[in-house]
């Protein structure tokens, strides 16, 4: 997920390495630390934890105790940051549904950087890259994957939301690859459909916990997403 790092006094999240690192908990009591701090790092173990739960029993079982119990913080400070569980996990989804676009969004950014007009030009090779930048975060945050991933129930109407906001920010970045000169897509929605069937297939890797299975599904994800190129 993400790491704090105090920065000129202030609370900066960041990606996370891509190995697992543990997180660090403060201990408690006196420790000098400015209360806005501790607030920052409490939430961000609340969202980490949120997703490590989900991953850990699913949407059918999952409680506010058990994600209190992995972010190592008692339930009122749970409740000081969050109305209630679905709130903390759609602060997590979205959290996670941000962080993955962005690296999909810098790694196509930074090819056309690196090889200027021809790498605009080469819609297969942009895509190509953006698909491997987002399997490879998906990979090194399992937990994410899954939380991303997996389609939850229509009932938890906020969390349904978000996922079809991720749907059309991806749909989005897809339609600018498989548009043609007169920036029409194949078939309209298009991409909508290409992506909720990508994130089906990222779900059932990510439910094996091989994160190495889940960088292996670029060729399927290529060959799904830029068929019609």
């Amino acid at each position: 997920m993400t790491e704090l790092r105090l920065v000129g006094g202030t609370a900066v999240a960041e990606p996370a390495p891509a190995e697992d690192v543990p997180t660090l908990r403060l201990s408690p009591g006196r420790h000098g630390i400015p209360a806005d701090l501790v607030r920052a790092h409490q939430r961000l173990r609340l969202l980490e934890a949120a997703a490590a739960a989900l991953a850990e029993q699913g949407y059918g079982r999952l409680t506010a105790t058990r994600v209190t119990e992995l972010a190592g913080v008692s339930s009122r400070t749970f409740y000081q940051h969050f109305e209630d569980l679905w709130a903390c996990v759609l602060a997590a989804y979205e959290s996670e549904a941000s962080q993955l676009c962005e690296e999909i969004e810098s790694a196509c950014a930074m090819l056309v950087e690196e090889r200027g007009p021809v790498a605009q030009a080469d819609r297969r090779g942009r895509a190509r890259a953006g698909i491997a930048a987002g399997l490879r975060f998906l990979a090194s945050q399992l937990d994410a994957a899954r939380l991303l991933s997996a389609e939850p129930p229509p009932q938890i109407a906020a969390l349904a939301a978000a996922r079809r906001d991720l749907i059309e920010r991806l749909g989005g970045m897809l339609r600018g690859v498989l548009a043609g000169p007169d920036g029409a897509t194949p078939l309209p929605g298009l991409e909508r459909r290409l992506i909720g069937a990508a994130l089906a297939l990222v779900s059932s890797r990510a439910a094996g916990g091989d994160p190495h299975r889940l960088r292996k599904l670029e060729p399927e994800l290529s060959e799904l997403l830029l068929a019609s190129l």
